[in-house]
């Protein structure tokens, strides 16, 4: 199978970060600026509508991300799944996804270490990422998600997170052994944590934040680069 390289862009910074390029300042949307939160933002006791519309639906899966305090829902996109791979091991995985006959369409980041594959249409996703999680080098698996606007996202196997000033050195560190996290990246900023590969990420960054101990915690996002906007001053 030819392999593809994909314009997905590892995102995984604090949603305020940006660079300076001449007199444009640019931001690959991930969240949307605070005061003015993504569209796919939907509050869980303020669902209107039939049990049949979408949007009851996505909020009734409890599937979210917090964009600071607020929930971002989202839902599974079919026959959809994101793999975040060890690069020493992308021959050995390349080989044992090509020979499973249940996936298709095999796009890899080769630079990240992630592929993004559709599955055929009758296959258990759930038992097919049980099964692909015990194989050598992988670091994560998990469905691809969408928020009620679209603009499809992976999860991979890190979270971007930031501790409150007050919080304490002790109160970190329990964090760190609670969720078994490993630090990628630290900076006055924002800290970058990989999650075990029986750990789901969505649920890690999620249980963080609603520990009241963090401005911020989201999972580390694959977003396919569509537009940018300019930013209004950084809070931090």
């Amino acid at each position: 199978m030819k392999k593809v390289n994909i314009t997905m862009s590892k995102v995984n910074k604090n949603p305020f970060e940006r660079k300076q390029e001449g007199a444009v300042v640019k931001l690959c949307i991930v969240l949307m600026i605070a005061g003015s939160l993504s569209s796919c933002a939907v509050k869980a006791d303020n669902v209107e509508g039939d049990e049949n519309s979408p949007i009851y639906v996505w909020t009734k899966g409890q599937k979210y991300y917090y964009a600071f305090d607020e929930k971002i829902f989202l839902y599974e996109v079919p026959n959809k799944v994101v793999l975040s791979f060890d690069r020493e091991y992308l021959s050995d995985i390349q080989t044992n996804l090509q020979r499973n006959a249940q996936i298709r369409q095999m796009e890899f980041q080769f630079e990240n270490g992630h592929c993004i594959f559709s599955t055929a249409e009758n296959t258990d996703v759930k038992a097919l990422i049980a099964d692909l999680k015990k194989q050598s080098g992988v670091k994560s698996v998990n469905p691809m998600y969408a928020c009620s606007e679209g603009g499809a996202r992976g999860i991979t196997d890190e979270i971007v997170l930031q501790f409150k000033e007050n919080v304490s050195q002790q109160e970190i560190e329990s964090i760190y052994k609670k969720y078994f996290l490993k630090v990628t990246e630290i900076t006055h900023r924002y800290q970058i944590f990989s999650v075990p590969v029986d750990l789901d990420p969505l649920e890690v960054a999620n249980a963080i934040q609603t520990s009241g101990l963090t401005n911020f915690s989201y999972p580390s996002f694959l977003l396919k680069m569509e537009k940018y906007q300019t930013l209004p001053t950084d809070p931090y």
